[in-house]
């Protein structure tokens, strides 16, 4: 199973495509537009994007271009789907990155084949890159991460912009490592980290359950409470 991404203009089509892959058991998304579709790509980001050429507002030339810029997305695939092109309009294609095209009208069998054999192949490159570069990679993130976390953790106000800027990353390719290197989302590493310290001053200080909230950058001291810190460890709470 892929992630795809289908930005085309023609409900009809659009619609269909989405279909056909889903039943094929991808993971779909669609847009009406480039414009659409950049919207859609921090909280989606595709294995394979099926673009038509021809579009209002932003068309697959102009967002290919877009795509192609950023570092986040330029590796990402792209089909482009057109009812007619010349030499020149292919070629033209393939110089900003296109990887293949689907003339219309095209077989469904035509378009899950194209699909299934480029996302394939981009798996199996992932899954062939040497060990010792994924691993490098993933060491270097998690310590820069968990020295930012126990610098920052007592800031109420850090959110995964801010982390994601402190380590020179786009919010999305900052998301993806901290599922990939931990298996959570910023949010869910956070919290536990700071209910860890809470709990570290609660068991080995006799500061009071305020000093505690502001010390590990719980907005709101109810928060602390309904975690129920105090009452684990036997503690009353002390103001």
């Amino acid at each position: 199973m892929a992630r795809i991404l289908v930005v085309e203009d023609d409900v009809q089509l659009r619609e269909n495509i989405q279909e056909q892959l889903e039943l094929d058991t991808h993971e779909v998304r669609a847009a009406a537009n480039g414009r659409q579709a950049l919207e859609l790509l921090p909280s989606f980001v595709p294995d394979l994007i099926v673009c038509d050429v021809v579009m209002p507002e932003m068309d697959g030339i102009e967002f290919i271009r877009v795509l192609k810029n950023s570092l986040d997305y330029r590796s990402i695939p792209f089909i482009f789907l057109t009812a007619k092109a010349t030499q020149q309009d292919m070629i033209n294609g393939l110089e900003e990155g296109a990887f293949d095209y689907l003339f219309k009208p095209f077989l469904r069998r035509e378009l899950i084949l194209k699909v299934n054999n480029i996302t394939r192949q981009q798996a199996d490159r992932s899954r062939y890159q040497p060990r010792e570069v994924k691993e490098e990679s993933g060491f270097q993130f998690i310590t820069q991460f968990n020295t930012q976390l126990s610098q920052q953790f007592g800031n109420a106000s850090l959110t995964a912009e801010k982390m994601a800027e402190a380590l020179n990353m786009s919010r999305s390719a900052f998301q993806r490592s901290l599922v990939t290197f931990f298996g959570k989302n910023f949010s869910e590493i956070v919290k536990e980290y700071r209910l860890q310290k809470a709990t570290t001053y609660l068991v080995q200080s006799d500061q009071s359950i305020q000093w505690i909230a502001d010390r590990c950058g719980f907005s709101s001291l109810s928060y602390t409470k309904s975690n129920s810190i105090s009452r684990i460890f036997g503690y009353g709470l002390r103001y």
